[in-house]
C-alpha cells in the first residue's frame, strides 16, 4: 500500500514503539519521550489499532500488572526576550484514522544550521534501535566469519547524520579509530547494559499540538537499558534513561526546566499515594490501601510494590529539584492545557501561577501552612528544609514526629498524577545537557514492606550507577 504525502507525515507523528525486557520489567518505549503509554490509542500507518492487550510497565514479566500507566517529558524555558518555548507530552492521542497524534515529539535529529527537519529525514529515523549485550558480543566473536548474519540494528545504527545534521549521532566504538562508523570493519554499537533502545526525536518538525508552545529546536538522544541481574534484587528490577539534550536552535535559553511526568497505577489504579525522598532525589507511588484492589487480575492485592523513579544525574551536576502531583481536572490544580501551565508545574508553580505551600494539598486546602516549597509530600527526607529555602515549615513540620505525607493530611487513596523537576538550568545555542534517572520497583521482603527498603533499592542502584556498573 502506497501513502500519500500526507499519510507518510500521519506515520513520522505516530511514535515508533519497541520493548525493554532483559530483566524483571517489561515496558513499552515508544521513541519520541513518551513511554509506557497504552498502545491502543495508537494507529499504525495504515490507521489501525494496534492491539489493546500490548503491555506498557509490566512488573513481574508476563504478569499483566503494572505499576506505571504513562511516563513522558518535558522540557521548556526562555529566549533572550523572556518568550517561552516548550514541548511535552502526556498522553498524544491520535486525531482518527492517518490522522497523526497530538504530540510536540517526532522522530529524527534536526540541521545544524536552523533547527529544522526533511520529511524523509524524519521517517529514516522513525525507529527504534533495539540490540542486547549477547549480539554485541556475538558480532565482536564472529563479524568477519562466513555464514555469520549481522543483526540489523547493527549495520543501520544511526551512528552519524547526512548531510546538514550533526556528524556523529549514536555512540559507536570505531575499531580502527578511522572516525567512520563500518561495521564491516568490526565497528559496533557502544550500548549500555544487557538490553539497551535507542531512539533519536525532536520538538520542531511539526508545531506543537499537545501544548501550543513554542519551538526549543530540541534534539534528543535516548538510550534506555536494563540488566539481566537475577542475583541483584535491585538491579533486576530497574530501567534506566540516558538523555542527552541538543540545543540545534540560535536561542540561548535560561530558566530551563526539564520534567519527568508520571501518571503511576500501581496494580488497580485508584487507591495509590504518592511521596518524595529529597535526600534521595527520587518521588515514588505506593499504595494508600494495605490490599491492593479487589481482586482484580492486574491488582497486586496483598504485595504491592513501590515504584520510584531516582534522577541520578541532571544538567549542570543538578538533582531533582522539584515534586509536586495534580489532579484529573480542570482546576487550578488540576491538568495543564497550555504551555504556560506546563511551566507553571516545571517550577513548582500551580496554573494559576500561584506557589506551591508546605502541607495539606499544597494548593489550599486542608492543612496548608506554609511557607513556599519546592517538594510535596517529603516525610521525614528533608531535615534540613532545602525544600524551603532553609525556612522551618509552619505549624510544627519536621519536628516532633510530625511530617508531611498523604497519611498525615488525611487522604483518602486514589489516582495519582505526579511531576519530578530539574532545573533551572542555561541551554546556550549550540549546547548539550545529560540526564540519567532509573525507574526501580521495590518489593517487600519477609521481614521489610516495599516502603521500609525503597531506601536501601535505590541507595544500590546510585552506587552501581555511580561506579560504573562494575561488577
Amino acid at each position: 500500500m502506497m501513502l500519500s504525502a500526507a499519510g507518510l507525515a500521519s506515520v513520522a507523528q505516530q511514535p515508533p514503539i519497541s520493548h525493554i525486557e532483559a530483566n524483571n520489567v517489561r515496558a513499552t518505549i515508544l521513541g519520541n519521550g513518551s513511554c509506557f503509554v497504552p498502545q491502543q490509542i495508537y494507529l499504525d500507518e495504515y490507521g489501525n489499532s494496534l492491539p489493546p492487550n500490548c503491555t506498557t510497565w509490566e512488573v513481574p514479566a508476563g504478569s499483566e500488572k503494572q505499576t506505571i500507566y504513562q511516563h513522558s517529558l518535558w522540557f521548556g524555558g526562555l529566549d533572550a526576550a523572556d518568550s517561552l518555548h516548550l514541548a511535552a507530552v502526556r498522553y498524544g492521542q491520535v486525531i482518527g484514522a492517518n490522522g497523526g497524534a497530538i504530540t510536540d515529539y517526532w522522530s529524527g535529529p534536526l540541521k545544524t544550521a536552523d533547527a529544522s527537519l526533511d520529511l524523509m529525514i524524519a521517517l529514516k529515523y522513525h525507529c527504534v534501535w533495539n540490540l542486547t549485550r549477547a549480539e554485541i558480543d556475538q558480532f565482536i566473536a564472529n563479524h568477519g566469519n562466513s555464514g555469520y548474519q549481522t543483526p540489523a540494528d547493527i549495520l543501520t545504527w544511526p551512528a552519524h547524520g547526512e548531510a546538514g545534521y550533526a556528524e556523529n549521532l549514536a555512540p559507536f566504538v570505531d575499531v580502527n579509530n578511522d572516525g567512520h562508523y563500518n561495521p564491516a570493519d568490526g565497528d559496533y554499537p557502544d550500548i549500555k547494559g544487557d538490553q539497551c533502545l535507542f531512539f533519536i526525536f525532536n520538538d520542531s518538525f511539526g508545531e506543537h499540538s499537545e501544548t501550543q508552545g513554542g519551538k526549543l529546536g530540541l534534539e534528543v538522544h535516548a538510550m534506555v537499558y536494563a540488566f539481566d541481574a537475577p542475583n541483584d534484587e535491585a538491579l533486576n528490577n530497574t530501567v534506566f534513561v540516558n538523555y542527552k539534550f541538543f540545543n540545534r536552535s540560535s536561542n540561548d535559553y535560561h530558566n530551563t526546566y526539564l520534567g519527568l511526568w508520571n501518571e503511576w497505577k500501581i496494580g488497580y489504579g485508584w487507591d495509590d499515594f504518592v511521596g518524595c525522598d529529597v535526600q534521595r532525589n527520587s518521588c515514588f507511588a505506593y499504595n494508600g490501601n494495605p490490599v491492593d484492589g479487589a481482586g482484580e487480575p492486574w491488582a497486586y492485592g496483598d504485595n504491592p510494590p513501590v515504584q520510584a523513579f531516582t534522577v541520578l544525574n541532571g544538567p549542570d551536576g543538578l538533582g531533582m529539584t522539584g515534586f509536586m502531583f495534580h489532579n484529573n481536572s480542570n482546576e487550578d490544580n488540576g491538568d495543564p492545557r497550555v504551555a504556560e501551565d506546563y511551566y507553571n508545574y516545571l517550577q513548582g508553580r500551580w496554573k494559576n501561577g500561584s506557589h506551591m505551600q508546605y502541607g495539606g494539598d499544597g494548593y489550599g486546602s486542608g492543612n496548608v501552612v506554609g511557607p513556599d516549597c519546592n517538594y510535596m509530600f517529603p516525610g521525614d527526607s528533608d531535615p534540613e528544609n532545602i525544600g524551603t529555602g532553609g525556612v522551618a515549615p509552619n505549624g510544627g513540620y519536621n519536628t516532633n514526629g510530625l511530617y508531611w505525607t498523604e497519611e498525615e493530611c488525611g487522604n483518602e487513596p486514589g489516582e495519582r498524577l505526579g511531576l519530578a523537576s530539574v532545573g533551572p538550568f542555561d541551554f546556550p545555542a549550540g549546547s548539550m545537557k545529560e540526564l540519567d534517572y532509573a525507574m526501580i520497583t521495590v518489593w517487600k521482603n519477609n521481614t521489610q514492606s516495599a516502603m521500609e527498603r525503597k531506601g536501601e533499592f535505590i541507595d544500590h542502584v546510585r552506587d552501581l550507577f555511580n561506579n560504573g556498573f562494575a561488577k
